[in-house]
């Protein structure tokens, strides 16, 4: 036969658990190492930050089927502003997904004073 003895305070304590906090260490580490890493490229070469976005797109048009990039400078910009013709240099990547579509996308610098003549005046 058993029998129940009563319990004399012998309560079970539950500690809640330390939680470390190196996760979020690591989080914070990986975004200030990689924020200046993409201010950088964004800054230095926005064309290829671009390339994480043309695919996440490509997602959804059945992937990435071309990619054309052409940079060429454009010396005869006339903003109203200037004195004379401004040099401008463009980049304009073109990408085609695998359903057809296509996106095209223009990076422009900003103007410098040229001294190249346009067409009508010579």
């Amino acid at each position: 036969m058993v029998k129940s003895a009563p319990m004399r305070d012998h309560s079970i304590v539950i500690k809640p658990r330390r939680r470390s906090g190196i996760g979020a260490l690591a989080l914070l580490v990986i975004l200030l190492v990689t924020s200046p890493a993409l201010l950088a490229i964004g800054f230095f070469a926005p064309a290829k930050l671009a390339v994480a976005q043309e695919h996440i797109i490509g997602l959804f048009h059945g992937g990435v089927a071309e990619v054309e990039e052409h940079t060429f400078v454009d010396a005869c910009a006339q903003p109203q502003s200037a004195d004379g013709p401004q040099a401008v240099t463009r980049t304009v990547r073109t990408t085609l997904f695998r359903d057809g579509t296509a996106l095209s996308v223009t990076f422009s610098s900003s103007p410098t004073p040229t001294n190249s003549q346009c067409g009508g005046s010579g």
